[in-house]
């Protein structure tokens, strides 16, 4: 047995299967003996005994003719750098593979990414010709022509005339903000005065009918519209439809004379901001809240559009005329042609709400210090989504029952005065994350020296186009 597997590698060695040592020494004999013929070539060619070859380089081509097979010692050697060569080359083809497995993944990864920008566009795209449509298709239903040929409006310029020796504020509210309209009144109703300078625009009979039999004391402004009668979220046709509606009142109110406040249920307040008596000062005639975290943030004095105060005179009229014109036809945020036609006008003189009075949901994500008067907790992109999330932030005070729970409005105002908002617990929502992302860009958009101060009155404009996500 032991015979026929010697006899075996003696003929695997002569077919070549194997080398053996003297193959190996002649192998590397005949490698130096070729590059020693070479250099002697060389130093004949330039005519120097050397050329370019050192003595002892010359000496080393001698010995190779008289070297001898090598012993096993040198064998082991010969081996060792077989192994490693093995192994060296192993380790080429391994890293060669990973080389090609990460230029495979980053060809993949950047044309998913293109991919993926492309269809959000066309989504973009195909959201933003809907809405305008939409909008187009019922402008006249919101229309200042029909607003002010109505016996509703007359009735209402004459409440005012007889009810209201402050200005009013106007909210508006359709069936599926029922539940965000009974948690602002819950909060606002321990404080004094403001429930009755409260006007609701409902815009159906649903909410028309539970508004009164909830708060009966609470004064409406009934205008039914087909339009705004289903749910609707961020950007969407519907969502245009009803800042349309509400630039409109606005134009019509301001033609009659009357100043006002606009404002949003989806604000918390901590104090009675009409205290603060701020349509007295006539240093302006218009104030808005504003974005930004702070007086020095890049977003400063950029209207949020959630709670303003407007002096009825012939500058903020053509203000909202053309606010209304843009909303008809054009797809951006009401929001964003208010901060261009204020940066841009000479008039209006617009002025800001401070920070430390009211500001926008973004306080609770800073160290929480000096607490505004009110805050609006929007930034949902899904309305039906919003109740859910300021529950989840302790700014929920309606019970199961539909009974106000005072003791969970007056705990929600001890933690924003003492800084202690839990915002660490609530995992942010989609719309959330969103807006925090575009705010960051937009942030160092406007730091950029020459270019952000140019863009800042004209980027809001095309805020809707570049939230591509939503």
């Amino acid at each position: 047995m032991a015979a026929s597997v010697g006899e075996k590698k003696k003929k695997e060695r002569e077919m070549g299967f194997f080398p053996t040592t003297t193959d190996l020494f002649q192998s590397h004999k005949t490698y130096l003996e070729h590059n020693c013929r070479s250099a002697f070539a060389a130093n004949l060619a330039s005519g120097s005994l050397f050329g370019t070859s050192s003595p002892a380089e010359m000496e080393d081509c001698s010995e190779v003719r008289h070297r001898k097979p090598a012993s096993s010692a040198e064998v082991v050697d010969v081996n060792d750098v077989l192994l490693r060569l093995k192994k060296s080359q192993a380790a080429s083809v391994a890293l060669t593979v990973l080389d090609v497995i990460f230029s495979r993944f980053t060809y993949i990864l950047f044309y998913s990414f293109w991919f993926l920008f492309g269809c959000l566009v066309l989504r973009k795209t195909q959201n933003a010709i809907a809405a305008v449509r939409y909008v187009k298709s019922n402008s006249e239903t919101v229309s200042q022509r029909l607003i002010e040929g109505s016996l509703e409006f007359e009735d209402l310029i004459d409440q005012l005339d007889r009810h209201f020796t402050k200005p009013p504020a106007f909210l508006l509210l359709n069936q599926y903000a029922l539940n965000m309209t009974d948690n602002f009144l819950c909060n606002t109703a321990t404080l004094d005065g403001v429930h009755e300078r409260l006007i609701f625009v409902t815009l159906d009979t649903v909410a028309r009918d539970k508004l009164r039999a909830r708060w009966p004391n609470i004064r409406q402004f009934h205008w039914p519209t087909p339009s705004l009668y289903k749910p609707f979220s961020f950007a969407e046709g519907p969502y245009q439809t009803i800042y349309l509606l509400r630039s409109n009142l606005a134009a019509c109110l301001i033609r009659r004379g009357k100043s006002f406040w606009m404002m949003q249920q989806d604000t918390f307040w901590r104090r009675n901001l009409f205290d603060l008596d701020l349509e007295s000062d006539m240093s302006y005639d218009a104030i808005f809240d504003q974005l930004g975290e702070g007086d020095h943030s890049m977003r400063a004095e950029w209207v949020n559009g959630a709670n303003f105060f407007i002096r009825a005179n012939n500058d903020t009229l053509q203000f909202f005329e053309r606010l209304s014109e843009k909303l008809a036809h054009w797809y951006t945020p009401d929001m964003g042609v208010m901060i261009h036609q204020c940066h841009t006008w000479g008039s209006p003189r617009c002025a800001y709400i401070p920070h430390n009075i009211a500001y926008s949901w973004e306080w609770m994500y800073t160290a929480q210090k000096n607490p505004p008067y009110i805050m609006q907790l929007d930034c949902e992109t899904d309305g039906g989504s919003k109740l859910m999330q300021l529950g989840k932030f302790g700014f929920h005070f309606v019970d199961n029952n539909g009974t106000c729970d005072f003791n969970k409005v007056e705990l929600a105002r001890q933690r924003m005065e003492n800084g202690s908002v839990e915002v660490r617990r609530a995992f942010p929502s989609w719309g959330r994350l969103q807006f925090k992302a575009y705010w960051y860009i937009v942030d160092y958009i406007l730091w950029t020296p020459i270019i952000g101060p140019y863009l800042k009155p004209y980027l809001p404009l095309v805020g809707y186009i570049l939230m591509i996500t939503m």
